[in-house]
């Protein structure tokens, strides 16, 4: 099918979160992450926009109504991308709704991220979290929304393996009342005299902030990557400490 105006508004929009919210869309783009959401089952696809070398190439993986394959040229591509550079493909996906496992948090560990709001931040730490095999990432609803185009892009389609799942921490209390909630906090615990954790939920603060003082009441056990004698640094960027400690209780 042709680009329309109106489907170019309509893609466009998608840009902006409260669209997404509107529409319960969200917009995935890029060659290698497009061929990994069409293996997935898990996702919806309303439409695909893609340059016509890339449909005559990957015709046989796609599983689309006609109406929901548009044909575009590098120009309209560019037009209704989130990147400088388009990458030959984006596709609309609906929003899934997600659940999660009480069995699964009490058995394994989590992440929960404390008012993230770089979303280059908070796609990498769902690339971690991959990584490492961990199921879920909690976040704050302050936090940036895990459907913003620059957090998708971030997690290299981590995304489509990582369950993310907005909450109140404070919910943690009857969801999982005998949890652990694992705080990392300048002064806490030094890393490598923690044992590692059968189960829990690891906190992340805010990448300026911190843990909200609002949280501080809820975790458990107060952690932190002890600094060098001589390092000067006055905090680690948040995925890069998440990356840290991951690495550290995620591989048995």
């Amino acid at each position: 099918m042709a680009l329309s105006k109106n489907e170019i508004k309509y893609v466009k929009s998608l840009h902006l979160k409260k669209f997404r919210q509107k529409y319960n869309n969200f917009i995935v783009e890029g060659d290698k992450i497009v061929r990994e959401l069409l293996a997935s089952s898990d996702f919806q696809i309303e439409g695909l926009y893609a340059e016509e070398n890339w449909l005559a190439t990957h015709a046989a993986d796609l599983s689309l109504s006609s109406a929901q394959v548009y044909a575009v040229s590098p120009t309209e591509l560019e037009r209704i991308s989130t990147l400088k550079t388009p990458n030959q493909v984006l596709v609309i996906v609906r929003q899934p709704t997600f659940r999660f496992s009480p069995d699964k948090i009490n058995s394994s560990l989590s992440l929960y991220l404390d008012e993230i709001r770089d979303p280059g931040n908070f796609g990498t730490i769902i690339r971690i979290a991959d990584w490492f095999g961990f199921p879920y990432v909690f976040c704050s609803p302050t936090s940036t929304a895990w459907t913003n185009p620059k957090v998708i892009q971030a997690s290299m389609g981590s995304f489509l393996r990582v369950q993310v799942h907005p909450v109140e921490l404070s919910d943690f209390s009857s969801i999982a009342p005998s949890l652990p909630i694992l705080g990392m906090v300048l002064g806490g615990k030094p890393l490598p005299q923690v044992p590692k954790p059968n189960a829990g939920l690891v906190v992340i603060g805010n990448e300026s902030r911190g843990i909200s003082a609002s949280n501080l009441q809820y975790l458990t056990q107060q952690v932190t990557i002890p600094r060098h004698p001589q390092g000067g640094a006055e905090s680690l960027n948040a995925a890069v400490a998440t990356g840290i400690i991951c690495a550290q209780w995620g591989i048995e």
